[in-house]
């Protein structure tokens, strides 16, 4: 049994800008497609193939524009320097970014509201894969205009990640990264009339 919720929001769709986010990616991938208030990117990559390099890269690009957020679920802060060092274009004392440890529950953390960008390293799913697409609706349903980037691992020779298309259900662009490889799965605003 469950009590009843007949409330719902009205969407006011004529005061709504219709503005992209000013936000750059790696790639130059900004330059197709466009990002609005309250999006999702799905980045499914397989192991060692540049998941995370991709997003330092956003991250060096974007933190003097955006409040960023990095929740990371596999590196010490041994490892995450040492990484960071390695970007030779940004001394470490120069990240504008916070990077928290989380492993699980990340709609829990995630930072509300226009201007703030989550990115999530990596969302760990070991069983029932298929929930996969319920994590990410309730990281959805958190952001009230904030941007959040989702990392997840796949397996070779397929564009989706683990948990299948429920990985595609809520993100608005899904990137899929293979070894010197990357492929634009789903983009729901494209720039340029080619699709």
């Amino acid at each position: 049994y469950r009590v009843v919720d007949n409330s719902c929001e009205k969407i006011d769709y004529l005061a709504a800008p219709e503005d992209p986010i000013d936000i750059q990616l790696p790639l130059d991938l900004h330059e197709l497609v466009e990002l609005m208030p309250g999006n999702i990117i799905v980045i499914a990559g397989e192991p060692n193939s540049g998941k995370t390099s991709w997003l330092f890269n956003f991250v060096k690009t974007n933190m003097h524009a955006f409040d960023i957020h990095y929740f990371n679920s596999e590196m010490g802060k041994e490892e995450l320097r040492k990484r960071l060092l390695k970007i030779s274009d940004v001394p470490i004392d120069q990240w504008k970014c916070t990077f928290w440890e989380r492993s699980d529950e990340f709609a829990d953390v995630i930072k509300t509201g226009n201007g703030h960008i989550n990115i999530i390293d990596y969302l760990e799913i070991y069983s029932d894969f298929w929930e996969v697409g319920r994590f990410i609706a309730e990281i959805h349903r958190k952001l009230n205009g904030a941007i959040a980037i989702i990392a997840i691992q796949k397996n070779p020779n397929t564009n989706v990640g683990l948990g299948g298309f429920r990985t595609l259900e809520k993100a608005r662009l899904a990137l899929a990264i293979s070894h010197g490889r990357i492929d634009i799965v789903k983009a729901k605003n494209w720039k340029t009339p080619e699709n």
